[in-house]
């Protein structure tokens, strides 16, 4: 497992990620309407044309007007724009798609769901970051306490560097006795 500051970095990098494909997503799929309808004298403003206690998701007040154009004149609606049609040999139509044209876009129902899932899956990530910054040493103290923290540790380990070196010498004078042992069997063996 990694330490927590790598931890950190690969969550900071995978939010730029997550903040890059949402805005890509974003520009790409919508219907390219305008955010607020103009108003006039005696219109009511979208927000008071919500209804209350409504289980499905919210449609934006252009959306829900176009959504309304394209269902009354879906017979007589115009191909996509992604969407090109080529006469067929046998006389019918075929729709080919034009990769120079940007795709469809989504369904405002579709395209308000992922926005709820994106936003979702941003504010995960989020508090996957503030988790892992709360959970970092020193967090919550003061430089003074920090710095008498640093303090204990390097007595400590001059305490551990110290019996560390006592074992170093302990086994080089246990090294030379069985240095001496092996060469005195040595020596029995073939003196």
């Amino acid at each position: 497992m990694a330490d927590i500051l790598t931890q950190l970095q690969t969550c900071l990098d995978q939010l730029a990620t997550q903040f890059y494909a949402t805005i890509g997503y974003l520009t790409t799929y919508h219907d390219n309407s305008p955010a607020t309808q103009p108003q006039t004298a005696n219109s009511a403003p979208p927000l008071a044309r919500i209804q209350k206690n409504s289980s499905n998701p919210p449609i934006a007040a252009g959306a829900a007007a176009i959504l309304a154009n394209n269902n009354n004149t879906a017979s007589q609606a115009s191909p996509p724009a992604a969407v090109a049609t080529t006469p067929g040999p046998a006389g019918p139509s075929i729709e080919v798609e034009d990769p120079t044209l940007s795709p469809r876009p989504d369904s405002p129902r579709t395209f308000a769901a992922r926005q709820r899932e994106l936003a979702r899956d941003l504010v995960i990530k989020e508090q996957q970051i503030e988790y892992l910054i709360s959970v970092l040493p020193g967090i919550g103290s003061s430089e003074a306490e920090q710095e008498r923290r640093i303090r204990e540790l390097e007595r400590e380990l001059r305490g551990v560097e110290e019996e560390r070196e006592g074992k170093v010498r302990e086994l080089r004078v246990l090294r030379k006795r069985v240095e001496g042992v092996l060469g005195a069997v040595e020596r029995g063996i073939y003196g």
